[in-house]
């Protein structure tokens, strides 16, 4: 198994399969009992979620407005 965590917080991991070539995103609700949702994204797939991430961050801070610190 070659995975690779890229991110993780308290309800967000991102991890890297270099085997199947995919990224699994998980998230939980949290809680004394989480329920998890796993999202596996191909290359391709990853793409259209990065660009659908980044126009949700324009509509958020379009160029008039700051961009928040990361």
């Amino acid at each position: 198994m070659a995975w690779k965590t890229i991110y993780e917080s308290e309800q967000l991991t991102l991890v890297v399969d270099q085997e199947k070539h995919t990224v699994m995103a998980e998230t939980s609700s949290g809680g004394y009992r989480p329920r998890y949702v796993t999202l596996h994204w191909s290359p391709e797939q990853l793409d259209t979620v990065i660009e659908a991430l980044q126009a949700a961050r324009s509509e958020l801070f379009g160029q008039d407005k700051p961009t928040p610190e990361v």
